[in-house]
């Protein structure tokens, strides 16, 4: 099993079909996954699959390693955005360390959302002994797109960065279709995880994260008693 020396939970929100499972399965791809095809100028993993909607909440991990060269593993949950879910979704901001809030460049309203809504509900959510409300990252996906629906716009880069200043988070604009900024979206925000957590001052620790993927001990067998 891989080693690590942190593990946190990190969670992707927006509205659907922002595009948060494709960048979830860009992010943990293998480097062959992540390769683009010339034909469709896409990354395999993208042009390969047909991804349906996320139903409630699936989460993949990755381990990266700190400039420090401490490995941390990162568990990604990927939660649905439809109204239905809600609820599911905001149990699962319990013990968040960090968010990606997404939206899709060519839908000023997933921009609009991610802004009046998804932001504040995550503030909302954090506990006190959390990282989560220093560790937000705004995300615009979808940035190989070169004008909006109905032909409206695609949301400026100049209007992304205005909106990241506006609520003091930290950004970026990627396309997860091309691989573009994905990579540089999860590792940023898990690094600044990792940072914010070893700076906090409180002295009360964070509530600790479950490996899911972790197998159980084997049970040691007893020796028999003698008669």
């Amino acid at each position: 099993m891989d080693q690590y020396d942190e593990l946190y939970k990190v969670v992707l929100v927006g509205d659907p079909g922002v595009g948060k499972t494709n960048l979830l399965a860009y992010f943990t791809a293998t480097e062959e996954e992540m390769a683009v095809d010339a034909s469709t100028n896409a990354s395999k993993i993208f042009s390969s699959s047909v991804r349906k909607p996320t139903i409630g909440v699936e989460f993949g991990t990755k381990i990266i390693t700190h400039p420090n060269g401490k490995r941390i593993k990162a568990q990604i949950w990927d939660t649905a955005g439809q109204e239905r879910y809600r609820a599911i979704t905001s149990s699962h901001y319990r013990r968040a360390a960090g968010a990606l809030v997404v939206y899709d460049v060519s839908s000023r309203a997933t921009f609009d959302n991610a802004q009046t809504h998804w932001l504040k509900e995550l503030r909302n959510s954090a506990d006190n002994n959390s990282t989560l409300l220093s560790c937000l990252m705004l995300v615009g996906n979808k940035i190989d797109l070169t004008e909006g629906i109905n032909g409206a716009p695609v949301v400026a880069a100049e209007e992304h960065d205005a909106a990241m200043a506006a609520a003091g988070v930290h950004g970026v604009r990627a396309s997860a279709k091309t691989g573009e900024n994905v990579v540089q979206a999860f590792e940023n925000l898990i690094i600044e995880v990792y940072n914010q957590d070893k700076a906090r001052n409180t002295p009360a620790p964070m509530e600790p994260v479950v490996d899911l993927t972790a197998k159980p001990p084997t049970k040691k067998k007893l020796p028999a008693c003698c008669n």
